[in-house]
């Protein structure tokens, strides 16, 4: 919609669009840190030779890369394109993004506060600028001044010649560049795009013998620039103290609220590098660690082995082992197998190396396995991570033991108190066996009340 409305509102004044947001376009086909570096010198290109080498470049990454990037107009994204009579050649929309950044903090306030808040800030901005003006070591601006001298430095490495009248002829290399110094052009048309004479130019104005300041573009004096702050603001009472007017007030609009938190920070553009945390790869080869060559990593490599179900089963037990490895193991955890039952043995060894293939065939065990755990006096439950039969030895019998759930008090108990936030507390099992011991002293004691019922009824 505003690119229409500008198109039919001002249809003599000059149409540009900013080069990023061009280049965030462009760039979703025709990703690369070359590619944005040659978008770059083709935007910057000033005449249109300059331009058509730089696209050439370009067309040499890929092929269409060209034809794509020139279908989004160059009238309106190159410096080769531009009108002189501006005396800008600004490519990207910095300007508008500074002045969103210094009112930043009043953007989110309602629409008098927001108002009020640029306007001093607007207000103190032309007082500072008259002290400003006054550190100026020359007539022309600061900004104007280190791109003249920048110039300069250029224009010591051109050859010059001189045609007698008012041509100058000026060589830098590929180019050869006229200056026409009554007109202020030339071919590079850099001077006349920006007002500030280019190297070629200044090499011309060092030949006649001119002063160099008096070719710079009357835009940049101190002269004109304090007539665009000669006009200051009057300063404002608060709301407080304003006029009532008799007129309708204006009620705002109905507020919808949508869902989640309304967002303040800036939508990031593709390919955006953010101001802080982590880098991006961008613009990092990655390596193959297996095959050692560039471009691809390990799990898309050419030369990658087909996965066995051997080399599997190799690397699930490694793995494992070094699980199991980590596992600190605890003395009373011990099972006493006999030496001398060879049948049984068989029987356990076995049993555990079919559980073994089975579970390696997976990346983690599907079913854990339990043990046997045989206590001091003779009692027995269920272990975790042993294998699902074993033979124990109670007293002289030797006995082949599943790992049946087996239940019963262990008999433990801590040599410490436990202290929960500073109170003494017990573990969830010492509930348990507490609870299970009053449940069979109650049943006990009804059995005794009934059996004395009884024998008094007799």
């Amino acid at each position: 919609g505003l690119y229409l409305a500008v198109q039919e509102l001002l249809p003599e004044c000059e149409q540009r669009m900013c080069a990023r947001h061009i280049l965030a376009n462009w760039s979703k086909n025709w990703k690369g840190v070359e590619e944005r570096k040659r978008f770059w010198a083709c935007a910057r290109s000033t005449f249109e030779a300059e331009l058509r080498k730089n696209l050439d470049k370009l067309a040499q990454l890929g092929k269409d890369i060209s034809n794509d990037l020139v279908n989004f107009n160059p009238n309106r994204w190159s410096k080769a394109q531009f009108r002189t009579s501006s005396k800008c050649d600004s490519v990207d929309n910095n300007m508008a993004e500074s002045f969103n950044a210094w009112v930043l903090g009043a953007r989110h306030k309602t629409i008098i506060s927001m108002l009020e808040e640029i306007r001093k800030k607007v207000m103190n901005r032309f007082t500072k600028v008259t002290t400003f003006v006054n550190s100026w070591s020359h007539d022309i601006s600061p900004m104007a001044m280190l791109v003249l001298n920048t110039n300069v430095k250029k224009s010591m490495r051109v050859e010059i010649s001189w045609n007698g009248d008012i041509g100058y002829e000026v060589k830098d290399s590929p180019y050869i560049h006229v200056v026409n110094l009554i007109q202020g052009t030339c071919t590079c048309r850099s001077w006349g795009l920006k007002g500030i004479p280019c190297a070629h130019a200044i090499a011309a104005i060092h030949h006649d013998e001119a002063n160099l300041l008096d070719s710079v573009c009357k835009w940049y004096k101190k002269e004109t620039y304090l007539k665009a702050y000669k006009h200051f603001l009057q300063p404002v009472t608060n709301m407080k103290m304003w006029p009532e007017t008799l007129n309708p007030k204006v009620e705002p609009p109905p507020v919808r609220k949508m869902p989640g938190r309304p967002g303040k920070k800036r939508k990031k553009e593709l390919g955006e590098v953010p101001s802080s945390g982590k880098l991006p790869k961008r613009g990092k080869t990655m390596s193959c660690s297996a095959c050692k060559s560039k471009g691809h990593n390990i799990r898309t490599c050419p030369n990658k082995p087909p996965a066995t179900s051997e080399g599997i089963a190799t690397s699930q037990a490694s793995a494992s082992s070094k699980r199991s490895g980590k596992q600190k193991s605890h003395p009373t955890q011990a099972v006493q197998q006999s030496q001398s039952s060879e049948p049984s043995q068989a029987i356990v060894q076995s049993d555990s190396d079919n559980r073994k293939g089975a579970n390696n065939a997976f990346k983690r065990q599907r079913v854990v396995g339990h043990g046997v755990f045989v206590s001091k006096d003779g009692f027995i439950c269920a272990e975790q991570e042993r294998s699902i039969s074993r033979v124990i030895k109670i007293g002289a019998q030797e006995k082949l033991i599943s790992s049946a759930i087996v239940t019963g008090d262990l008999g433990y108990a801590p040599s410490k108190g436990l202290k929960w936030k500073g109170k003494s507390a017990i573990t969830g099992r010492q509930l348990q066996h507490k609870s299970a011991l009053l449940r069979q002293k109650n049943i006990k004691s009804q059995t005794s009340s009934q059996g004395a019922t009884r024998t008094e009824g007799v």
